[in-house]
């Protein structure tokens, strides 16, 4: 007896460590998907307090926009029964579960969130930590139809079927009859062998066609309903269009298109609502995925070659000129400003921006600058051109670059640095073009100078103007920018070696020399419209341009 009392003591004794081994745990036993007017929210309900956090301990995948949602339950078994759930509830394609693979006694579960484009996502639990909610927002508001179960109110039209079948063709007026014994009737008129997946046999179907082969009509209603198809040894399989599980899936195809001008995910938006869970977005090949019905995968192919075009591109031609007096731009430069787009007509004297379009420039116009040039009333500045795609931004900057030696004050003490500043003219254009001959052009002016150092920080204090406007003006149309007027003044120190360092007689042998330089920058922006290989549609024109850029750079 004392020998099997010790032998129980010991045997409680090391049955402690194995009962600690087990963790507490518990089960998930619903995911449910709620459709929001601009987005859905998914709840996870479990039997006990839940615990969760990003998959990997990646915080910051709960911020911006994501593709994917991926959470890890550290203390859950699943309770679902499927390991693939299908929402098809926009911005939400599905969720799928597993069990991780370091999964201690099979507790964790992870969940993966599919979605049909990148959207905001929000995460939280319950008051009763039993819950966790998942926010999914978009961008885009979905407005459902109002529908109602009172029968008072709903109307309702009776189901009614007739078929005809006569010389081998099939008429088939149906209202609102259930899909299985649309095609049951078909099969008994016809002789065919048609066999209707469960998960869509109580589908509603009405339609009116006559005189259709009966191939022709039971594909013609697959298609109508997006419906997946087959034919296997002379029986037409009928399932749902968004594969489920295995059997909708056997008779999908599915097919990748790969986008050559836009991006795959803007081109999954373009597409109707409807298709969004057929549909999935390939970033790193740029394609859009497409799981669907084999009849319908033609007209989504042909869908994409409609709406994957190249957009136009514009290419921008810049001129800067720097010149000393406004008198030269009509006496000597040739322009004229009496046409009736002038959009700003201010005096660049008081610091104002002008923008003026003066169509096509003249054919003497570069002979012209030319002479200003050598007589030094005028000084080209910088000649760019860029093309920049419809719609996207050129940015030019003329100018330079200047280093100033600021002080710095860290950790107590004072510390010397050299700080570079960007000087100069800045311009930002922005073109698009509808295909009609016209280009609209946003245009953005900026001029900065260093005006002066603070005082306090020594840092420098830039002295800016920026204006923005829209124009509209026709293809090759010149628009000229002008009030960009530059008042700079320098000043040089001056010594003379050995002499101007001595003491109390230095000063003697320094000086300082000041210097202010006034110009007036024009700058002329010509918008060309290219065509689809990148050319100008003058081939004289783009000549023209090729000689200018080869031309050697005037000191």
């Amino acid at each position: 007896m004392r020998r099997t009392f010790v032998a129980t003591i010991l045997g409680l004794f090391l049955a402690v460590p194995a009962l600690a081994q087990t963790s507490a745990y518990c089960n998930i036993t619903e995911i449910r998907a709620d459709q929001l007017s601009n987005g859905v929210q998914i709840t996870v309900r479990a039997d006990g307090v839940l615990e969760w956090q990003p998959e990997g301990g990646n915080w910051g995948m709960l911020y911006g926009r994501r593709n994917r949602i991926a959470l890890l339950f550290t203390n859950a078994k699943s309770q679902i029964g499927k390991n693939f759930i299908d929402v098809s509830k926009f911005p939400v394609s599905y969720i799928q579960l597993s069990v991780p693979q370091n999964a201690v006694e099979g507790i964790g579960v992870s969940m993966v969130v599919a979605l049909f484009e990148p959207s905001r996502v929000n995460v939280e639990r319950s008051n009763d930590q039993q819950s966790v909610i998942i926010t999914v927002s978009s961008e885009r508001t979905l407005v459902g139809r109002q529908t109602t179960n009172n029968q008072a109110v709903r109307t309702e039209a009776a189901a009614q079927l007739h078929i005809e079948y006569e010389n081998g063709l099939l008429s088939v007026h149906s209202v609102k009859t259930r899909l299985y014994q649309l095609m049951a009737e078909i099969a008994r008129r016809t002789g065919v062998n048609i066999a209707v997946d469960d998960s869509v046999r109580n589908r509603e179907v009405s339609m009116s066609v006559d005189n259709l082969p009966v191939d022709e009509m039971i594909r013609g209603i697959a298609s109508a309903y997006g419906l997946a198809l087959s034919e296997v040894n002379g029986v037409y399989m009928v399932s749902d269009g968004v594969p489920t599980d295995l059997a909708p899936y056997r008779l999908s195809g599915t097919e990748s298109f790969r986008m050559k001008y836009i991006k795959a995910q803007v081109a999954s938006g373009l597409l109707p609502t409807f298709l969004y869970s057929y549909l999935h977005v390939n970033e790193a090949q740029n394609a859009v995925v497409v799981t669907a019905p084999t009849q319908m995968l033609e007209k989504i192919r042909a869908d994409f070659q409609k709406i994957d075009l190249p957009p136009p591109q514009i290419m921008i031609e810049a001129l800067a000129v720097e010149i000393s007096s406004t008198e030269d731009i009509s006496a000597s430069l040739g322009l004229s400003f009496t046409d009736s787009w002038i959009t700003t007509a201010s005096d660049s004297g008081t610091g104002d921006f002008l923008y003026r379009t003066v169509g096509t420039l003249p054919e003497e116009f570069k002979a012209r600058l030319d002479a200003l040039e050598a007589q030094g009333r005028a000084r080209v500045r910088a000649n760019p051109r860029m093309a920049a795609v419809n719609g996207q931004n050129a940015d030019i900057f003329i100018g330079q670059t200047k280093f100033i030696k600021v002080e710095v004050t860290s950790y107590g003490g004072k510390q010397e640095r050299i700080q570079g500043v960007d000087v100069g003219v800045k311009l930002s254009v922005r073109p698009w073009t509808g295909g009609n001959g016209e280009i609209t052009l946003t245009i953005e002016p900026e001029v900065s100078n260093i005006s002066e150092l603070d005082r306090e920080t020594g840092m420098p204090v830039l002295s800016t103007r920026r204006a923005q406007t829209t124009v509209r003006v026709k293809d090759g149309e010149t628009i000229v920018i002008g009030g960009l007027t530059q008042r700079q003044e320098y000043k040089t120190n001056t010594k003379i070696p050995i002499l101007g360092d001595l003491p109390i007689v230095g000063p003697l042998f320094q000086g300082t020399k000041t210097s202010r330089i006034n110009s007036e920058l024009l700058i002329f922006v010509t918008p060309h419209i290219l065509t689809d290989q990148g050319r100008l549609k003058d081939s004289q024109q783009e000549q023209n341009i090729r000689q200018r850029m080869l031309e050697p750079q005037k000191p």
